[in-house]
């Protein structure tokens, strides 16, 4: 695992050489992320399509058998299969974007060990290093004294001597990064109480941040549900448990990204900022492209219910004749 996040942070570290700024770099990470991940996400909304395409039918089959779950989910799984739908599809490619979150919150949490790639031993010479310093106070477990470290080299000439005696013959290895951003420091944990140690713009403005993604991201859970509902003339059909299911993730899903905000390094923060804005163009672009299919989808599955029903009353009527 550490050489596979060790490719993905000298991938980032070659970014922010290139863009000349760590947030910069974030998001033009981020960009590439969806780009690279825009098929599957394509594919996760053409599940979506395919099952809403169905509501009418599923709708009947609620009204049919709702005292009966059993026989109600046996019908709708059989309708799944006649259409070759799985309902899961679109709910899968969803959660993509956790394991890229998951694996950039180690990177950006750790930038000596992913992005500069020293090792473990290296890295604990050098956090010790600093602290003999005695000038510099470290807070946190190893990983978050890691990455302040790494955020005190940039400006402090004695942190980055006392580092570069500390790591050795791995002294090439080291990079300097600006972590500042608009007069934030990236590096940090945004905090509740930013009140403590006087209120600054330093403080203010990384509470701000994490407020910033959760309205970012609930944007984003209300456009991804307006643009889910292709079908106009669906307006008196709905799933109740979908429906639930997707007022518990509008409001679930945000507030999560507001706990992740005042747990995580702010640099985090700007990647779930800019993820949220990504993915909501994608989800505009995608149910562009889809609408029309939806349309044929919809005529096709039309045509074909009327076929049936036409079979079923030529069969109701055959067996009425040879009953008279």
């Amino acid at each position: 695992m550490t050489a596979i996040l060790q490719v993905f942070g000298t991938f980032l570290l070659w970014l922010y050489k290139v863009c000349g700024n760590y947030a910069l770099a974030l998001i033009v990470f981020t960009l590439l992320t969806k780009l690279v991940l825009f098929p599957l996400s394509y594919k996760g909304k053409k599940g979506m399509m395919q099952v809403n395409t169905m509501q009418n039918e599923i709708a009947q089959l609620q009204k049919q058998y709702g005292n009966n779950k059993a026989k109600y989910n046996e019908e709708v799984q059989k309708l799944y299969q006649r259409e070759g739908v799985n309902p899961m599809s679109g709910c899968l490619w969803s959660f993509l974007p956790l394991p890229i979150l998951m694996a950039l919150y180690y990177i950006i949490r750790r930038p000596m060990l992913y992005m500069m790639c020293l090792t473990e031993d290296q890295i604990s010479a050098a956090i010790e290093a600093v602290k003999n310093l005695g000038t510099y106070t470290l807070s946190g477990n190893t990983a978050y004294q890691e990455m302040q470290i790494s955020g005190l080299m940039h400006g402090h000439a004695d942190v980055l001597a006392a580092v570069q005696n500390a790591v050795g013959s791995a002294a090439d290895k080291l990079e300097i990064i600006n972590f500042n951003c608009l007069g934030l420091d990236l590096s940090q944990v945004p905090k509740l109480k930013f009140w403590e140690g006087g209120i600054t713009w330093a403080s203010v403005g990384l509470f701000l941040i994490p407020i910033v993604v959760t309205l970012l991201n609930l944007g984003y859970s209300k456009l991804s549900q307006r643009t889910n509902n292709f079908n106009k003339n669906q307006k008196g059909v709905s799933n109740p448990t979908a429906d639930q299911t997707n007022k518990i993730m509008t409001f679930v899903m945000p507030i999560m990204y507001l706990w992740f905000g005042f747990i995580m390094p702010a640099g985090m923060c700007v990647y779930m900022a800019f993820n949220a804005i990504f993915m909501a163009i994608q989800e505009l672009i995608c149910a562009r492209m889809l609408r029309g299919k939806y349309a044929e989808m919809e005529a096709v599955r039309q045509k074909r219910i009327e076929e049936e029903k036409a079979k079923e009353k030529q069969k109701k009527a055959e067996i009425a004749a040879r009953r008279a």
